[in-house]
This record gives C-alpha cells, structure tokens and sequence, in this order.
C-alpha cells in the first residue's frame, strides 16, 4: 500500500519542509564542507550539485510525465477495445439471430431488436427491392409524423443510383438528411438501410451499422434464395402450378379440415384431349406452351385459395375448399369453355387444345387423399368414354 499518491502533493510538500527545518544544522554542516572543499581544490562544486539535482529532478519529472500519458493511452485503447468488444458481442448476436430467421417475420423482427441499438436510436428504417418497385418499408413505429412512403423510396433510389455507391458503402452516403446504406450482395441490389439525422452519427457508429447492414443484406439474400428454393420444389415450372408431391399434401390436409369444419371439399382432375398427337405432330414445344397455357388459364380463372397441381404429364389436378358438387360441376363448365378459347402457335397456324374432366366431392368423413384421387381419376376415364370434351360427375360420392 503506497503512503503518498499523486493526490498528496500538499502532503508531500509539507514534509519536504519540515524535512528541511529538522536537518537545517546538519545541512548547514554539509554546505560548510562543501565551500571548504571548494577553497582547496579552487572547484565549483555547489553548482555542479545543483545542476545535477536539478537534472535529475527534471529528468524524474518528464519520466512521470510519459508514465501519465502511457497510462492515458492505455486507458483510452482499454476503452475502446472494451466498446469494440461489445460491438462485437451486438454484431455476433445479430449474425446468429438473422441466421435464424427464416421468413420475412421473423427478418423484421430481428431488424426491429438490433437496428435502433446499432443506429443509436436514431429513426431508422429499410426498403428491398422487387422486380417492380420496392417492398413496404420498415419503418419506426414510434415516430409521431412518418414520412410518406414515396419519400422514402425517393431517397433509397437516390442512394443505389449514386456513381460511388460501391466506394462508399463502407462509410454510408448522406442523402439529404439520411445516412443510406446500400444493401449488395455481390452484383445483386437488396435494399437499403437508413438513419436520419445522419450527419450526427459518429465513424465508429458508421462502422458498426456498415457491419450490420452487410449481415443483414446476405441475410436476406439468402432468405430470398430458400423461399426460392422452396417455391422451386413445389411449383411446376413449366405451369406454375404445384407438383403432385404438394398437392398430396395439400388434399390430405383439406381433407382433414373438411371433416373437421364439416364444410365441403371438392376435386377436378383433368387432363388434355390427344395430347400425344399433339406432341407427335407439331413436336414437344407446341405440347409444353398448351401446358404452360392451361396453367395461366387455371391461375387466372380459379379462387386463390384453389389448389392447382400438375399431377403428372399433361394430368392436372384441382381442389376446391368449401365447394359442393354444384359448385365444382359449375368450375368444370367453365374450365371447358375456357381452353377451348385458347389459341396456341402451332407450326403455320394454331391449334385449340381441349379437355376431359372428372370430379367428384368428397364424402363426409373422407380422409384417405388416393381414394379421392382415384374417384376423380375414374370419373375423368369415364367423360373420355363418352366422347371427351366434357366432364363427367361420379355418382359414388355423396355431397357432404
């Protein structure tokens, strides 16, 4: 434990003093030898011994003053490592968090939790890009006067447009009153961060939310890529409409629903007239835009909550919640007279391609989804029997 600290200069001054009175004898003593000294050997020695307490004391005093300022300097680098460290921590914590975030609520949930922290609660807010225009933006609930939409998209157009949007994006780009941070991801535009009043926010601040915004763009990205990757392996590409995989899945579950709201559930099948003569007379292009056809036609005259399934080959598949035979007889009509509309090129002219319909309702209690594939299957066969270009109804099953 130290007596004296930097604190107690008073202290020490005042014991140097009384120092001084007590040994003021024995001192005198000494300074008298000393000017005898002097005299015999015709030396300077008083002031050589000055000069060199005085040195010393000076040399002392410049040691102390670089062990201050090493001591500043550690403290400073201490604390700034301190605060990169928990920056850090924040930035770990939203990498981890993003990676979990698997749809686009669970994505604005993570944006809401971390963003304000990184902005330092400055409003902040966030578009993404679509094909056509931009997503609804992200923005601060808790502003009392929001800017309108189309300021917002004003000022992120502004900021993906600007010629040194990929030098700057480290350091952010002041646009107006808002410091924007492009959301990229190789070539590929994502959206774009904001942070109003940005002229405030600080470098060290611009770095984080740089950070941040970089995890938070392949975040997205690759949000984006999975709902891709899911929508490519249960959607027919060719049609649009889902594989026969999903619409199992998806009549298994109607069914199930079906029996428990006791509400009706019906099911179309389909398929085209002469397909393969088709396929061998004007080649497998003609056969792919009739299908690509029928399944706009499906998606642009059924409800949205129809399930339109290409069951296999030129085969598709339709359920119908909540809609009785009278209601599913009504869609086969319809869906008749529809393709026949149709005109597809076909070598020097066009051709109008025709179908052949089942369908059937199911039966309460119903939930096997192959047996009611089945009885659409066996109604279908039998309005080609009777001549194609017609739907036949089966009399095997009972309206719920």
């Amino acid at each position: 434990m130290r007596l004296i600290d930097r604190n107690d200069t008073s202290l020490a001054l005042a014991l140097i003093a009384s120092a001084l009175v007590i040994f003021q004898q024995p001192l005198r003593v000494l300074v008298d030898a000393a000017h005898v000294v002097e005299l015999r050997y015709n030396i300077d020695l008083l002031p050589g011994l000055t000069v060199l307490v005085g040195t010393f004391g000076f040399h002392q005093y410049r040691k102390r003053q670089q062990a201050r300022a090493a001591e500043a300097a550690a403290a400073s680098e201490a604390a700034v490592a301190r605060a990169r460290a928990v920056e850090l921590e924040r930035l770990v914590a939203f990498g981890r968090a993003l990676g979990n975030a698997l749809d686009p609520a669970a994505m604005r949930q993570v944006f809401w939790r971390y963003m304000p922290i990184f902005a330092g609660e400055r409003e902040v807010w966030m578009l993404t890009r679509k094909p056509d225009g931009w997503e609804s933006a992200l923005r601060d609930a808790t502003v009392q006067t929001p800017r309108p939409p189309d300021e917002l998209e004003a000022i992120a157009a502004s900021a993906m447009a600007h010629p040194d949007v990929e030098t700057s994006e480290g350091d952010g780009l002041l646009v107006d009153d808002d410091l924007c941070f492009p959301l990229t991801v190789g070539d590929i535009a994502i959206g774009v961060v904001g942070v109003r009043h940005g002229r405030a926010v600080s470098s060290s601040e611009r770095q984080a939310l740089s950070a941040a915004a970089a995890l938070l763009a392949i975040a997205i990205r690759n949000n984006q890529l999975l709902a891709q990757t899911r929508e490519s392996s249960i959607r027919d590409s060719l049609t649009g409409c889902f594989n026969r995989a999903c619409a199992m899945e998806a009549l298994t579950a109607e069914l199930q629903r079906a029996k428990r709201t006791r509400r009706s559930l019906s099911v179309l099948m389909f398929d085209i007239d002469e397909f393969k003569s088709v396929n061998d007379r004007f080649g497998h292009l003609t056969g792919d835009a009739i299908l690509a056809a029928i399944g706009g036609r499906l998606a642009s005259m059924l409800r949205a909550t129809d399930v339109k399934c290409r069951y296999g080959g030129d085969e598709f598949l339709v359920i119908l919640p909540d809609t009785a035979l009278a209601g599913v007889e009504h869609v086969a009509a319809a869906l008749l007279a529809s393709v026949a509309d149709l005109r597809v090129p076909a070598g020097a002219g066009s051709i109008s391609p025709t179908v052949s319909v089942g369908v059937m309702t199911a039966a309460e209690g119903d939930v096997d989804p192959m047996s009611v594939v089945a009885t659409a299957d066996r109604a279908l066969y039998r309005a080609k029997r009777e001549g194609r270009t017609r739907y036949s109804a089966t009399p095997l099953a009972p309206v719920v």
